[in-house]
């Protein structure tokens, strides 16, 4: 997306059809080239925040379309850095011929001043009294740039994150989430929203150890959804729309996890899954809000999974999910993220 986005819905076109065109080209096997998608969860350069929902989705697409093996990300405002204050003793500039990536950024827009204005400010107005209905939701367009393309920029620090095997990651989650697992689903891996339980062939019939992890991550995936979690609507039967729309959630939650495991897709997930490819580009490709809406329930499901990982703690699960945040804040993010 090298051009400025004219509104929402063609934002979400844009996006749609990148995806689409992706899922086209390389089916399931676009999640083996994501793993490695931009050295990691897209973070901007300068504030070091995490961007989240469609923009973390767009910013990975984009990072794995071009080849980037940076997750940093930079506006023209922080590359140019009039005063030095983004980064002081460091000059950046940014590579001829570099083409941008828009992110999508909701703020509150003040009706009676006529003016745009910051969270913070917004919950100062409210606090003097002002009524929600002096304001407005309003959504711009940002050009960001990648690291790759900024000359200048300080190396990426190295990271060195405890490292959690597969195996380890779904004995925690099975525990913590109480979600028992079944070695008894025959040649079938599914999970039972009536029971709550897991089913899966037994280790043997599985190519690998990874493999069966990764089924079983795949299935602990549809568990967030259950009415004890985060209530999730799952029904549908076998090949229906509503089947395949939770595939894909499933699918784009192993690929947000923190932890970035299971995100792979092992020969049999791929072989399993393939009948779902064509119908998630059409149902795409016709309701852009589609995709978005998938995005959000992933990007919730794989925090959730993070904290159950306990690859984050509680507090920092509530600051990222809006749990246990005022009811205004809660909203603020559903629409940060919409």
């Amino acid at each position: 997306m090298s051009m400025r986005p004219k509104n929402k819905n063609e934002y979400r076109e844009e996006l749609a059809e990148s995806f689409a065109h992706i899922l086209e080209e390389k089916g399931l096997s676009w999640k083996k080239e994501w793993k490695g998608a931009g050295g990691g969860a897209p973070f901007n350069a300068v504030t070091r925040a995490k961007y989240k929902g469609c923009n973390a989705f767009q910013l990975s697409l984009a990072g794995m379309l071009k080849g980037f093996s940076d997750p940093r990300w930079a506006t023209m405002v922080q590359i140019i850095d009039v005063g030095g204050k983004y980064h002081p003793g460091e000059k950046w500039h940014l590579k001829k011929g570099s083409e941008a990536t828009y992110v999508e950024y909701w703020y509150p827009y003040d009706l009676k001043q006529k003016k745009a204005l910051t969270w913070d400010q917004y919950d100062d107005e409210l606090a003097r009294g002002r009524k929600e209905t002096e304001f407005k939701l309003s959504t711009r367009y940002t050009p960001v740039f990648n690291a790759c393309d900024i000359e200048g920029i300080s190396p990426l620090p190295q990271i060195n994150n405890p490292e959690v095997s597969v195996d380890e990651l779904v004995t925690k989650l099975s525990k913590n989430m109480r979600v028992e697992i079944f070695n008894d689903g025959g040649n079938q891996a599914y999970y039972s929203l009536k029971s709550d339980t897991i089913h899966l062939p037994k280790p043997e019939n599985f190519t690998s150890t990874y493999a069966y992890n990764a089924t079983a991550l795949h299935e602990l995936s549809h568990s967030t959804g259950h009415p004890s979690r985060l209530n999730r609507p799952q029904g549908g039967f076998f090949g229906s729309e509503e089947y395949a729309y939770e595939e894909l959630v499933a699918e784009i939650c192993s690929c947000f996890m923190g932890v970035e495991l299971g995100a792979e897709a092992s020969p049999e997930h791929i072989e399993n899954h393939k009948a779902y490819v064509q119908s998630w580009v059409q149902e795409i490709r016709d309701k852009p809000d589609s995709l978005v809406r998938a995005i959000k329930d992933a990007q919730e499901a794989a925090e959730y999974m993070d904290w159950m990982a306990e690859v984050i703690t509680k507090d920092e699960y509530a600051k990222v999910s809006g749990c246990a945040i005022e009811a205004e804040v809660g909203k603020r993010r559903e629409a940060e993220l919409a």
